[in-house]
């Protein structure tokens, strides 16, 4: 079963954050539902979750770095998680990804908003920054798979392989057109 995206509540908060971040996200999701012991594969791994695999390998080595992940090379190998996952937060798979400051990033993209340094928006953004911030600390990669096995239903993946033409996002940019 395909437990990808069942966050749905997270994947709305992660607009605050990196592409990049959701990604590492699912990516320990997937490890943490795996039997213990099982090495995964990134190729495994990508194709369990909908993700590309050349930009899941790049994620996996940051989660590497950090020890959240552990790497096993040769035939058989895999990854696994690097903790169990009651000890792995949602803030420290984000933190790997984006850098220890992914907390004082501004909402208008100014650099840092502090309150010595703030944005027209700093006063109505820093509450829901702290907030959201807490809800990071507080989550572990455990709960988090708990609650996609309690349920399963359709996935964000699930839903974009199902969906219309016309339902799907859009993509960011244009296509490129070929010049002869």
């Amino acid at each position: 079963m395909d437990y990808t995206v069942c966050y749905s509540g997270f994947v709305t908060m992660l607009l605050f954050y990196s592409h990049a971040s959701e990604l590492a996200i699912r990516a320990a999701l997937h490890l943490a539902i795996q039997p213990p012991g099982k090495l995964s594969p990134v190729h495994e791994i990508a194709a369990g979750t909908g993700l590309p695999a050349p930009y899941l390998a790049k994620i996996m080595r940051h989660l590497i770095r950090a020890g959240l992940v552990r790497a096993f090379r040769g035939p058989g190998g895999g990854v696994e998680l690097g903790r169990a996952p009651e000890t792995i937060t949602l803030s420290a798979l984000v933190r790997a990804v984006e850098g220890d400051d992914h907390v004082e990033s501004c909402v208008m993209g100014l650099g840092a908003c502090s309150e010595t340094s703030p944005c027209p928006l700093h006063s109505q953004w820093a509450p829901l920054r702290a907030e959201f911030q807490r809800l990071l600390d507080e989550t572990s990669l455990a709960t988090l798979a708990l609650t996609a096995q309690e349920r399963p239903g359709l996935t964000l993946v699930d839903q974009l392989r199902t969906a219309e033409p016309s339902e799907r996002p859009k993509t960011r940019g244009r296509k490129r057109q070929r010049t002869r």
